[in-house]
């Protein structure tokens, strides 16, 4: 536990460290990180198991903390104000057999927006050009009763505003869900279409909500 408050402070401090340079030298050379062609905004804070950023961007004001392995693509793209946690107590031995995996992944040409929360307890996987936007969506990979914990995000899709997703979720690729939506199934077989309501279900199908027409 003293070693992990250490390394907190320590990555609090390199937050606050004003080029951007110094801050992604140090998380490398303190902190082991694969950091390649990147850049970590002013006070966010990683501290994570592993950490894999390749070509990305992460705002200001993030927070990365927990046991998690966290791999950000070519192109992912972060905003201010998030936070992406894993509770240390993933690591006890009562919940060994649980199988949380601790692994969050931004795909290519990614983007999560202001304010969302992530909990990275089981696997977040957010698909190649998918989109986090607006703010105060929540992600949870745990909960009393959770089996499946797992959320993965297919490609090109859109996740509006104030979007809660339940542990084992999924949408498959295509799909826009609409804004306040509660996404508690699996849609992960389903294509270009739209999810909305609460809980979430299909309310349009064949749509392609990037040129908003129908799709054949």
């Amino acid at each position: 536990m003293k070693s992990q408050k250490m390394r907190i402070k320590i990555a609090h401090i390199i937050g606050l460290i004003p080029m951007g340079r110094i801050r992604i030298f140090l998380y490398r050379n303190i902190f082991g990180y694969h950091i390649h062609k990147s850049e970590i905004g002013w006070r966010t804070v990683i501290v994570v198991d592993h950490a894999e950023l390749t070509e990305c961007e992460i705002g200001e004001n993030n927070q990365f903390i927990g046991p998690m392995n966290l791999i950000l693509k070519k192109g992912a793209s972060i905003g201010e104000g998030n936070t992406f946690h894993c509770g240390w107590w993933t690591l006890k031995e009562r919940f060994k057999t649980r199988n949380y995996e601790r692994y969050f992944e931004m795909g290519k040409n990614t983007r999560i927006g202001l304010n969302h929360h992530f909990d990275v307890a089981g696997a977040f996987i957010l698909g190649n050009t998918s989109w986090i936007g607006g703010q105060g969506s929540q992600f949870w990979t745990h909960g009393a009763g959770a089996v499946d914990h797992n959320i993965h995000i297919g490609e090109h899709c859109y996740i509006g505003s104030a979007v809660r997703f339940a542990p084992g979720s999924s949408i498959g690729n295509n799909i826009i869900v609409g804004l306040g939506s509660i996404v508690t199934g699996k849609f992960n077989n389903d294509e270009n279409a739209i999810i909305s309501g609460h809980p979430a279900k299909i309310v349009k199908k064949n749509y392609d909500w990037e040129t908003k027409t129908l799709v054949k």
